[in-house]
């Protein structure tokens, strides 16, 4: 199925990390679809070009909100609510790629970061968007993961931890809300051009010899075709937001999965 015959007309969406990249392609896939959007950026400076050429209707709320700023997510909640009347599906899109080289020689400030930004920031934003979908008996929350968190990926530790442990947040959030009518999934895009897929040119002359190293099999994923175009790696995501893999709560699920399939084999779909 394609981005084109998605209808999502009156959901309510929340995409935090809305500035560009993943975030951006999602917006335009959503807003095209029908539904009511809620864009957060961490810079106010980023947010013009989140919503730039998304002309409503649907309607597209904006709101400054770093992911690791508990009150800017409860203000950007509570001006979603007064303008759309809550929300329906939390994306949590917003993180960083982290340090590069053996663990042990991270700075111990960007590892703090990058699990501050990837792990923190999605339970934050849950908490603030929880309880108007628990109030409201219903809801779905979808948090980009990582190949990087279901294998290993050394030298990229501080990244590939923080997605590990989104995947086990999203299983118990997924038993934990069950009684509340509301799903949670971890997803995986793909390697897109974006973030830990889009290094910096500068990086492959990096004076960090893993940051080359890391640089060199990008280029190489990228020149075998293994890269993910931005459109597609937002289709599965569209249908985890429409709810069509409901049945598969709890799961971490990719670009690549048959998602109407494997919900239809749960006997619940």
């Amino acid at each position: 199925m394609s981005q084109d015959t998605m209808d999502l007309s009156g959901l309510r969406v929340l995409v935090t990390g809305a500035a560009g990249g993943l975030g951006r392609a999602l917006a335009e896939a959503v807003h095209a679809a029908g539904a009511h959007l809620v864009l957060t950026t961490r810079t106010a400076d980023s947010l013009p070009g989140a919503a730039a050429g998304l002309d409503g209707p649907p309607e597209v709320v904006t709101a400054v909100a770093d992911v690791t700023n508990d009150a800017e997510l409860a203000a950007a909640v509570k001006l979603a609510t007064e303008r759309l009347g809550g929300i329906d599906v939390l994306v949590n899109n917003a993180g960083v790629s982290g340090p590069v080289g053996p663990a042990w020689e991270n700075s111990p400030a960007e590892w703090r970061n990058t699990l501050e930004v990837n792990l923190e920031g999605p339970l934050a934003a849950c908490r603030a968007v929880l309880p108007g979908m628990i109030e409201r008996g219903h809801g779905r929350v979808v948090t980009i993961s990582s190949h990087a968190g279901h294998t290993r990926w050394p030298h990229v530790s501080a990244y590939s931890v923080s997605k590990a442990a989104v995947n086990k947040l999203t299983e118990n959030l997924a038993i934990e809300l069950l009684p509340h009518g509301i799903t949670a999934f971890s997803y995986h895009p793909g390697i897109v051009n974006v973030g830990l897929g889009a290094p910096a040119p500068e990086t492959r002359d990096s004076d960090n010899p893993w940051q080359r190293r890391l640089s060199s099999w990008l280029d190489a994923q990228r020149e075998a075709g293994r890269y993910v175009p931005l459109d597609e790696a937002v289709v599965n995501l569209l249908r985890l937001i429409r709810g069509d893999a409901d049945p598969l709560t709890g799961r971490y699920l990719t670009y690549e999965d048959d998602i109407p399939a494997l919900a239809a084999a749960t006997g619940h779909a």
